[in-house]
């Protein structure tokens, strides 16, 4: 899947709040028509794509607007792995040699071990995305639909721990090995996901065995856990009311971390 090209878009969210995004002529998430960033690359899913918040409160914005640091955004919601790879991948090779960034920063979430499970082979491939888009803006269509499955692993919400044969360890292997892409100049960053009681979900085991498969993968992951839950605790807006995703609070947490590892703050 890729964002639709050219377009400024406002919805609105559960909460009732607007956001609005804006694309470029390749289908990537921009602050203005005016944004021409090079060196520093943001990739991922829904995250990493700021969903759910207006542009002045993405992780790009933040950057931006505290470090005078533009990022390159290419991250879609709702993709997995694979789908990350191939986006990263189709931008290394229609980006010219002068223009290849110097750092390359990736939002990761526990979500992808759902994400992998529903990217699609064959015909399924492309049917995929208009069964996403109606499942989200036609109610007949949800309705119609039989009861999802929270996951394969749990039915009762509750998180367990994904085994090591999971398809999305497989993938995260594939993408950190793939010989065309620098992944020397890779960094991962991840942080708590919102539980169904709306807190940060500690009670995940996941997050740390992504963690230890990051390290034995050579990569030294940026581990933001700790800091959320103390903005959690602040009664800060850590992510959307009812929704789940980032809130500015963990946005602008992104962007501190970013901003400190690639300049070299202390």
């Amino acid at each position: 899947m890729r964002l639709c090209s050219n377009r400024k878009e406002t919805f609105t969210r559960v909460d009732g709040k607007t956001w609005d995004i804006q694309t470029n002529s390749i289908g990537e998430r921009i602050l203005s028509e005016e944004t021409n960033p090079k060196d520093l690359w943001l990739v991922g899913d829904s995250m990493a794509m700021g969903y759910g918040l207006p542009t002045n409160e993405t992780p790009a914005s933040y950057l931006k607007s505290k470090y005078k640091l533009e990022v390159r955004v290419i991250a879609v919601d709702a993709i997995g792995t694979n789908g990350i790879l191939n986006l990263l991948k189709e931008a290394f090779t229609s980006t010219n040699s002068k223009d290849q960034p110097k750092q390359i920063y990736w939002i990761w979430n526990p979500s992808d071990f759902i994400d992998d499970e529903r990217e699609k082979k064959g015909i399924k491939k492309y049917l995929y995305p208009i069964h996403y888009h109606l499942i989200r803006n036609s109610y007949i269509y949800q309705n119609l639909l039989p009861s999802q499955k929270a996951n394969v692993y749990t039915s009762s919400g509750i998180p367990i721990l994904y085994p090591k044969n999971h398809i999305t360890y497989s993938n995260l292997y594939k993408f950190l090995n793939d010989p065309t892409l620098p992944i020397e100049k890779l960094n991962i960053l991840f942080s708590w996901g919102m539980s169904k009681v709306g807190k940060p979900d500690t009670k995940d085991p996941n997050y740390e065995e992504a963690k230890k498969f990051f390290t034995d993968q050579g990569i030294k992951p940026i581990d933001l856990r700790t800091k959320t839950e103390i903005l959690f605790q602040e009664q800060k807006q850590v992510y959307i009311p009812g929704d789940g995703h980032p809130g500015p609070a963990l946005a602008e947490l992104f962007a501190d971390a970013i901003a400190k590892d690639f300049l070299n703050l202390p």
